[in-house]
């Protein structure tokens, strides 16, 4: 409400002393400046300063990277610099986050390829450029208009200066009937000029206040004048008092508080009116202003309870957001996951609206903290996890080294078991970086590759030998069924044709492997029935046979190492035949105390018996791989 410091200004807000006024010729008086209550000032300024930052229906945090450039390099040339200045104070914050944010997730991404932190280096942004360029634009206008504004401020100074110095001498000066004429042309003059610099605002008020009152103090002119200069100023707060009515149609508020306070100047400004209508016309225009303020205080309150509302927004996403960032994850993927979630999470966070001004820097840093802490801890993950890559990286490509040192092998069977090897341990190894995943793999197929070609096309020849070997054998199968229909008294012819078609066998080399096991029973099924039917013994007819088959098995090509290979073989049955004899005499010591174990240490007794048997028949045969080579 606008303040009423006492009865008698309340009445007479223009301070008109009409004791002092003659009856006949009422004096024209000096001004007094309409005053503001504290309270109405308060709701004035916060109005001003909540409109000035929220003037449209557009809510900035909807609006993605281009468009916020857009709009701020649109309203850089516009006429408005008021409003170019203020949507640039919005949306600079904005922008920057969002730079901030792109810059974090390529530095993110840089890290998750194996690369450093400290190697990272931000790519140029045009858009960056163009919001940067378009910010500086605006800013360089407010510096030319506050440039512009402070010379025009002591320009009006010189020009408030002189009409002071023209009232000093019209009131030091005799009457004339000119005099009130040129105080008005003053007057006007004084009114037409705006700011000044703010130290000489009271100073050059006072002044002209003096030299007013005593000017109109010292006045003697004729009371129709004065009545007619007081009427004029009565049509003029009357259009004031409706402009202001007017003003309750005014959708902006904004724009109605500044047309108020202009309005306001303008009735501080404009001379006292006829006294019958001083109190009539200064209440009409207080209760016109009152109802602007009543109608921006209820605004205020109801955007104080949707700022309200929207801290307790905010502040669930405050709780929600702790849940997820303070965790610790294993796995990439779940960091990845998570990511998502918080880039929700702050999606969600800018279409709510602004939060009371005193709890904004409180629940922002809130989330900004719980954030920056996510991606800390998502960034020390990732730098483990290259340093670990590095490490599966090394450990790879010593594997290539292996199996490129391993490819050019011959060595058929033991390089095929060395490099199956490899490739399990290759498997164990963990990942490398994105970006040498494919380059170490290939390099280690490669070599793999190379040998198992090789291989195959060194035994691509053989299978077909193997099928020519299976025929010849087939045919000596038959010969040696032949000889099943021949008598005792043949048995030195038969054995004679059994050791030929034995050499046959053991020279016709090898067969396909899925025939190897069947063709060899049958043959050493028949081969055992002649030896038993024409009275041999078996086990001389084994070692016989066993000569003959190392013998033709020294003459193959590798020769040796099939019988170095047969050597560990039986060394390995003989190994294996000792532990078992090992273990059953321990077993005879468990029931050696035992009355009606008598059976039981018979058995175990005949067990080790027969596997002492075998082992010396296979020393027999060690011996007999041994003088060969």
């Amino acid at each position: 409400m606008l303040n009423e410091n006492t009865k008698e200004e309340s009445s007479n807000p223009n301070n008109e002393s009409v004791n002092q006024e003659p009856k006949t010729a009422p004096q024209p008086e000096a001004l007094s400046e309409p005053e503001v209550s504290e309270e109405q000032e308060e709701v004035e300024d916060a109005t001003y300063k909540m409109e000035d930052e929220h003037d449209d229906d557009t809510d900035l945090t909807t609006l993605n990277k281009e468009q916020l450039v857009e709009l701020i390099e649109n309203t850089s040339s516009q006429d408005d610099l008021a409003g170019a200045a203020r949507i640039a104070r919005e949306v600079k914050p904005l922008l920057e986050e969002i730079f901030a944010e792109e810059e974090q997730a390529a530095l993110d991404a840089f890290i998750e390829e194996g690369n450093e932190k400290d190697d990272f280096s931000a790519k140029p942004d045009e858009w960056k450029n163009r919001f940067y360029d378009a910010y500086k634009k605006i800013q360089g206008r407010r510096s030319d208009h506050r440039q512009r504004i402070e010379e025009e401020k002591q320009k009006n100074l010189q020009i408030k200066r002189k009409i002071l110095e023209d009232l000093r001498v019209i009131t030091e000066t005799d009457e004339t009937a000119e005099s009130l004429e040129r105080v008005k042309e003053l007057q006007n003059e004084w009114k037409k000029i705006r700011a000044v610099p703010h130290e000489h605002v009271q100073e050059l008020w006072d002044s002209y206040r003096v030299f007013l009152d005593k000017f109109y103090d010292n006045l003697s002119i004729n009371f129709e004048l004065k009545e007619l200069d007081r009427k004029k100023n009565l049509e003029a707060k009357i259009d004031l008092c409706m402009k202001v009515d007017q003003l309750q149609e005014e959708a902006s508020v904004k724009v109605a508080m500044n047309l108020l306070n202009k309005y306001h100047d303008e009735w501080k400004h404009t001379g006292p009116v006829p006294q019958e209508y001083t109190e009539e016309i200064w209440t009409r225009f207080k209760a016109a202003s009152d109802k602007i303020y009543e109608q921006k205080k209820a605004q205020m309150d109801e955007m104080r309870e949707m700022r309200r509302k929207n801290l307790e927004l905010k502040t669930t996403i405050n709780e929600r957001l702790e849940q997820v960032a303070t965790l610790l994850y294993d796995k990439p993927k779940e960091w990845i996951e998570k990511t998502e979630v918080i880039n929700a999470f702050f999606e969600e966070w800018k279409k709510i609206g602004p939060v009371p001004k005193e709890q904004n820097e409180v629940v922002w840093g809130r989330f900004k903290d719980l954030r920056n802490h996510f991606y800390r801890q998502k960034n020390n993950f990732f730098k483990q996890l290259n340093k670990d890559k590095a490490e599966n990286l090394k450990a790879k490509e010593e594997l290539c080294e292996k199996a490129e040192v391993l490819k050019d092998s011959e060595d058929w069977l033991k390089t095929t078991n060395d490099l199956i090897r490899l490739q399990g341990e290759w498997k164990k190894v963990g990942p490398v970086p994105e970006k040498m995943s494919d380059v170490v793999w290939k390099r280690f197929r490669a070599a793999c590759d190379e040998f198992f070609s090789k291989k195959e096309e060194h035994f691509k020849g053989q299978k077909e030998e193997q099928e020519k070997n299976l025929d010849a054998k087939k045919a000596l199968l038959e010969e040696v069924k032949a000889l099943e229909a021949m008598t005792d008294k043949q048995t030195d012819e038969v054995f004679k044709t059994l050791r030929d078609i034995q050499k046959k066998w053991n020279a016709a080399g090898y067969v396909p492997i899925k025939f190897k096991n069947q063709i060899q029973k049958e043959f050493s099924t028949i081969v055992d029935g002649l030896y038993k039917k024409h009275k041999r013994n078996a086990e001389e007819m084994k070692e016989g046979q066993l000569q003959e088959h190392y013998e033709e098995l020294s003459q193959s090509p590798d020769g040796t190492k099939r019988l170095q290979f047969e050597e560990r073989r039986v060394k390995e049955k003989i190994r294996h035949l000792k532990n078992d004899v090992e273990t059953l005499e321990n077993n005879i010591g468990f029931f050696s105390n035992s009355k009606t174990a008598g059976p039981l240490i018979k058995g175990i007794t005949d067990k080790i018996a027969k596997a002492n048997e075998q082992i010396e028949r296979l020393q027999k045969e060690l011996k007999a791989i041994k003088k060969l080579y």
